[in-house]
């Protein structure tokens, strides 16, 4: 027997007829890392209220996810004791992992001048060796049980390198192909593997900090780019909930794309496709050089 037939078996066996799913399905298990704020929080909150069995990480979860239906570990992706045992944990208590949705990110902006080694390896070890080692771990619990779902969070950077954001979108591009490469080996085993592709989100928080910043060295056109992503960020279209939905539908599809562009990133994948480079090029000429004249009229 297939494993994908075997899991689907498997969900029938576990139907709840109390269960929200109006297709019969089970009471699915979900494992969202980074659910402690941002999108992760809110993704966690959405399938929680749908009746899933829904469990998030963050590094200090004490006090987290209380009365809201998510239950909270520890987790620190860049270690993998930590993420062994967090995955363990929840194996242990529900003797399966149906979805995992990987929401940790980091992000700054930096020419590749102004950025240093360290400052990349960092952020390669959180969002492209993190993922890396959520999958390890993930991988034998759902070959096991036949089947599962495993949700990558790309970006527009994903698809276009971005002057000024090297580490970032590099490290999505990074991402997006392990993920290929991973849905290509697994999907003999039953196990799908997802790419979403939203654009910024609109949030209520500051429009730059923690999640947003500049290097430490950076010049007066990485700061303008800041200035210019926060502005977008804020005035983006689209909202953690609409990309919350979003995830939720395929969770839910029986049949799951590779990859889920969302607002600009549709468009823009197609011109990464099918234009010539001079007008990616043109593109982003126009991109730097406004950053560098707004620079220079700032006074940098």
């Amino acid at each position: 027997m297939e494993p994908s037939t075997r899991y689907e078996e498997h969900r029938h066996e576990h139907r709840d007829r109390n269960d929200p799913f109006a297709n019969g399905d089970f009471r699915m298990i979900v494992l969202i890392t980074g659910a402690s704020g941002g999108f992760g929080s809110v993704l966690a909150n959405l399938l929680a209220s749908e009746g899933m069995t829904v469990y998030g990480t963050s590094r200090n979860p004490r006090g987290e996810g209380s009365g809201n239906g998510v239950t909270m570990l520890g987790m620190e992706i860049t270690n993998s004791e930590s993420v062994e045992k967090c995955v363990g944990e929840v194996v242990e208590r529900e003797g399966r992992i149906d979805v995992v949705v990987n929401c940790v990110n980091e992000m700054f902006i930096g020419s590749v001048e102004e950025e240093t080694a360290e400052e990349v390896k960092s952020l390669y070890d959180t969002n492209v060796f993190g993922a890396l080692r959520l999958c390890q771990q993930v991988l034998p619990a759902m070959r096991r049980q036949g089947g599962g779902t495993i949700i990558s969070m790309s970006s527009l950077g994903g698809l276009l390198a971005v002057p000024y954001m090297s580490a970032y979108t590099s490290a999505k591009f990074a991402l997006e192909a392990m993920s290929e490469a991973l849905h290509h080996e697994v999907r003999g085993d039953g196990i799908e593997v997802v790419i979403m592709q939203p654009v910024a989100m609109r949030m209520d928080r500051p429009a730059s900090g923690a999640h947003l910043c500049t290097v430490a060295g950076a010049g007066a056109a990485s700061e303008r780019m800041l200035s210019q992503m926060a502005k977008d960020t804020a005035a983006s279209k689209l909202t953690p909930e609409m990309v919350a939905r979003r995830v939720l539908e395929v969770i839910r599809s029986p049949k799951k794309p590779l990859r889920v562009p969302m607002d600009r990133a549709k468009p823009i994948g197609l011109i990464k496709r099918l234009a010539p480079q001079f007008v990616i090029d043109r593109m982003m000429a126009g991109l730097v050089g406004g950053l560098r004249s707004e620079a220079k009229r700032g006074g940098g």
